[in-house]
């Protein structure tokens, strides 16, 4: 008998609630309103669809998108594993924070363009396609944002974004050298260092401001999408002992795993085994943003789902809680001195896990040190890079991975497990 997380007829019903959902909280107009809104805003970091469209506007959103994406994981034949569970649950996360069918089309074509010009399957590269509209806000910014005349910014952000899409592939499998995989979200990484390229141009060409544009959150929603994380965890966990009620005898391999790129914990246990991971990091994050007393907006649920989504693909408690640690002490600092935290604070608080396997070679008190640090390097990315790479924190990862693992690992004279990926 096959496991329940393993049939079809799942993700058929995942797909008809999130297309149903949007119309169950928000009456149409509202939703259709709502979702232009968010089609033609700028999507520059940090842009909360919450805001601007409303919680239907971007259900639906992210409706389309996972749609859109599963099908076409489904048309190149491809089974569902870890990184393709990441890229989506990303995906899914940044529907409420800068990605939308617009901005994301174009770069899909450029790397389907970059597959017929390498002569490859375009299925090989599924996993840089699931994460590369992480850079759709350099599209969004063209066209909507830039007060250029439409002849000119539509096709500007087209063939811009196309660029992107097919120099993005070549970029990330090079990049993964610079921080030997202790980035989990490498992507990221380097669509930081194309952002900084177009950021470079646009402001000093064009003497364009990309920092004019209104970054405000909305927390209105924040008691129903924490009921809606919480009964998601807690239904994620009854699955996998349903579908495996040995689910849990394989949990430590995971647990012991560093985390490094490229860990797939459905492969390397079992998906049950996995999802059970996933369904636990979800609490870890709604634990720590209630302890902290972090309200959720767009970013912040996107920050919960990106986490969740990387419980399969390189986070644990063991590797991510050191690190989140650290951004903790961080963010209690700046509230004492300060009396208020901003939105890109808190949710480093949950996409500092990036760095987990820095946690994971080198422990406790090393993976607090890197989460501490990291947060203090987060707000310096972001100037660099314009606000075009949504993840900003995957940008500051790099660097700090880059710095942290030769120290620690020269300090160790042992260097176990040392590779090159």
């Amino acid at each position: 008998m096959k496991s329940l997380l393993h049939t079809k007829p799942l993700t058929y019903i995942v797909l008809i609630i999130l297309l149903i959902l949007p119309f169950l909280v928000d009456d149409l107009s509202s939703i259709i309103d709502g979702f232009y809104a968010i089609l033609v805003h700028p999507s520059l970091l940090i842009s909360d669809y919450l805001r601007i469209g409303g919680l239907g506007a971007s259900l639906l959103n992210l409706a389309l998108l996972m749609v859109m994406n599963i099908v076409l994981i489904k048309m190149l034949k491809l089974k569902l594993n870890g990184p393709i569970f990441a890229g989506l649950l990303t995906i899914a996360g940044f529907a409420f924070f800068g990605k939308n069918l617009i901005n994301a089309l174009p770069i899909y074509l450029g790397i389907y363009l970059n597959s017929k010009f390498q002569k490859v399957e375009f299925k090989s590269l599924i996993i840089v396609l699931l994460f590369s509209t992480g850079i759709g806000p350099i599209v969004s910014y063209l066209i909507f944002g830039t007060g250029w005349a439409y002849y000119l910014s539509i096709p500007a952000g087209i063939v811009v974004g196309i660029i992107t899409g097919f120099v993005l592939p070549i970029l990330s499998a090079h990049m993964v050298r610079f921080h030997k995989g202790y980035n989990l979200y490498n992507i990221g990484f380097t669509m930081g260092i194309i952002s900084l390229f177009f950021s470079a141009i646009l402001r000093n060409v064009f003497k364009l401001d990309l920092f004019s544009f209104d970054v405000s959150t909305s927390e209105d929603y924040h008691t129903l999408l924490f009921w809606l994380i919480l009964a998601a965890s807690l239904l994620t966990l009854l699955l996998s002992f349903i579908s495996n009620p040995k689910a849990y005898k394989d949990y430590p391999k995971i647990l012991k795993s560093s985390g490094r790129l490229a860990s797939d914990f459905m492969r390397e246990t079992s998906k049950e085994t996995a999802m059970l991971n996933v369904g636990i990091m979800g609490l870890v994050s709604l634990l720590f943003i209630t302890v902290l007393d972090i309200k959720i907006n767009g970013p912040v649920f996107s920050g919960i789902l990106t986490v969740v989504g990387f419980a399969t693909f390189g986070k644990h408690p063991k590797n991510s809680i050191p690190v989140m640690l650290g951004a903790t002490l961080w963010f209690l600092y700046v509230r004492h001195t300060t009396g208020s935290v901003g939105t890109g604070l808190q949710i480093a608080v949950l996409f500092v896990t990036a760095i987990a396997p820095i946690a994971g070679r080198h422990g406790v008190w090393v993976g607090i040190l890197a989460g501490f640090t990291h947060v203090m390097f987060t707000p310096i990315a972001y100037p660099f890079q314009g606000g075009f790479d949504l993840y900003n924190n995957g940008f500051a990862a790099g660097f700090v991975a880059a710095i942290m693992i030769p120290l620690f690992d020269f300090i160790r004279k042992d260097k176990i497990g040392e590779d090159t990926p």
